[in-house]
């Protein structure tokens, strides 16, 4: 068979495959298929251009279909939708949407990019004017032509992940009343609570109402557009609906052709991207991933993925080798004045694992010296094994520089380094930049402590959980400090004061001792433990990370 790549699908995966494929062989015939009349887009981006922090729609348009087979030497067919492979012919069927037709493809290696289309639930009203989902800029045309027709003033966004805490404060920024619907009790799945926690309080801070653990049921209308939401605490009115609670692999092509499928019906490939059809390849948010750290099947869809997938696809579709390993799963999120990132392992992943061979721990720090003009402030979550000492999970939160360290740990982690490894990294260092030991430094010397069972303590939520009347909590800060609040049923001991005051401790109850943000609370544990107590924590992330009642 003459060689003749074909590729489906456009955005991310797609057009990288095409054009790769054209660099690694510059005389092979390329032929990319695709049902949008706009091949490339920045689909992340949309939710800013809602929020009109750039206004022309042109920024968000990649590529120009014309223009991208003419410089790449492709044959274009838009508003083509492939509807059938025959693996054993090496033929694909497509149809021309707009006149109707139906032809055949040869191919000699074929590659699927067909993405993912959102998720919507079973409930009543989907189709009223003024509900969305946001999953192109088709979409998002749509969305802000209906906005400013009908000059929206109050939205509800259902579904608190990325995406939607995107929505929350782009649509803020424009001004309307806006309330978040998420079906579970946080926001953002794939973080801790303690990071969701500081989500919500951000989520508030900017205006925004926040329903968790509230079902969406239903939609009202009238005879122009939706009115509003019914939901399993009530009635939220609503001019806008964006829907996003989640999305599912395109992947019915691949089924019916009979490649294998795997989790959450992605397709399944291996690290070449090719499915259980040497021949066929698949990348972008319709492909199965690895994750690197547990070596299990998993499905994270992000653009970035989507992009270093298509280009292995392409080199090896061209007689190339190249693999993608797997990822980490790591990302990024902005809600208002709070940046969010996370990578690795959460504390669900770990228990669901075994929680008993992790330890983990969380450290308030700045980004860059406390002195220099813009000095913000910063938490990081760290997860360990406790075996290997492999650092497995990271999540970092705060008005401060977080895109760093989360790259810094992302690496960590691919690399398989332990917290000594990270704990010895040459990390740059100016004040401008960062301080002098930065937070993964120190979070990294933190866990190597507890590790070695040289502190004990423990994660707010766990706290909040198992806290008991016997048990004492300590604070350990100064006198001013404490009548700024304190945690509710606190006592207060200076640090300073530990070693002749340990005496007033009850000897038989368990002792958790804190901070501001955790540094003098490790240092209570020691004089403490010196003192002759025997059951004693003290509190990661301090009381600045405490999430149950406080006074004062």
């Amino acid at each position: 068979m003459k060689p003749h790549l074909v590729i489906v699908g456009g955005v991310a995966a797609g057009p990288k495959m095409a054009a790769k494929a054209r660099r690694m062989d510059p005389d092979i015939p390329i032929t990319l298929v695709t049902d949008e009349g706009i091949i490339s887009y920045a689909a992340c981006g949309t939710p800013y251009y809602l929020g009109r922090v750039f206004e022309d729609r042109k920024k968000l348009l990649v590529r120009e279909a014309e223009d991208f087979g003419r410089k790449n030497g492709v044959t274009m067919l838009t508003g083509h939708r492939a509807t059938r492979i025959d693996a054993a012919a090496h033929t694909l069927e497509i149809v021309d949407l707009a006149g109707g037709g139906t032809r055949t493809l040869e191919y000699s290696k074929l590659g699927l990019a067909t993405g993912a289309r959102p998720l919507m639930p079973p409930i009543e009203g989907l189709d009223a004017p003024g509900v969305f989902t946001l999953r192109s800029v088709t979409d998002a045309f749509a969305i802000d032509d209906f906005i400013e027709q009908y000059n929206v003033r109050r939205a509800v966004v259902a579904g608190a992940g990325f995406i939607g805490l995107e929505m929350v404060e782009n649509l803020r920024e424009r001004g309307m009343a806006v309330t978040l619907i998420e079906l579970l009790p946080q926001v953002l799945p794939p973080v801790d609570e303690v990071v969701a926690v500081a989500a919500v309080k951000e989520l508030e801070q900017m205006g925004a109402d926040v329903l968790l653990a509230t079902r969406v049921e239903g939609l009202e209308r009238d005879e122009r557009r939706v009115t509003g939401v019914l939901t399993s605490r009530g009635p939220v009115p609503a001019e806008l609906v964006i829907m996003g609670v989640g999305v599912r692999p395109n992947s019915e092509l691949a089924g019916e052709a009979g490649l294998e499928l795997g989790l959450r019906n992605t397709i399944r490939v291996n690290q070449r991207m090719q499915t259980s059809d040497p021949d066929i390849y698949a990348a972008g948010d319709c492909a199965e991933q690895t994750q690197i750290v547990t070596g299990e099947p998993t499905w994270i869809p992000l653009g970035s993925t989507a992009n270093k997938q298509g280009r292995v696809a392409a080199v090896n579709m061209a007689g190339g080798n190249d693999c993608f390993p797997g990822v980490v799963g790591t990302a990024l999120v902005r809600v208002g004045g709070l940046n969010i990132g996370r990578t690795g392992l959460q504390q669900r992943d770990l228990e669901r694992l075994g929680a008993e061979r992790y330890e983990s721990c969380l450290v308030p720090q700045n980004d860059i010296p406390g002195y220099m003009p813009g000095s913000a402030a910063l938490t990081l979550v760290l997860h360990a094994e406790k075996d290997t000492r492999r650092v497995v999970g990271a999540q970092c939160f705060g008005a401060g520089e977080v895109s760093k360290r989360i790259d810094v740990l992302a690496t960590a982690i691919t690399a398989g380094m332990t917290t000594e490894q990270v704990a010895s990294l040459d990390l740059g260092y100016a004040p401008p930049y960062a301080p002098a030991m930065d937070i993964v430094i120190t979070a990294a010397n933190v866990m190597g402590n507890k590790l070695d069972e040289a502190t004990r303590g423990v994660m707010p939520g766990e706290l909040c959980r198992t806290c008991t009347p016997e048990t004492v909590l300590l604070d350990c800060r100064e006198p001013h400090e404490w009548a700024q609040g304190r945690i509710a049923g606190a006592r207060l001991i200076p640090l300073a004061q530990i070693p002749e005051r340990a005496g007033e401790l009850p000897a038989d109850r368990p002792v958790v001792v804190y901070c501001k943000g955790g540094l003098r609370s490790a240092d209570a544990y020691r004089k403490l433990k010196c003192a002759g107590l025997k059951d004693v924590r003290y509190l990661d992330g301090g009381i600045t990370c405490w999430m149950g009642e406080t006074e004062g």
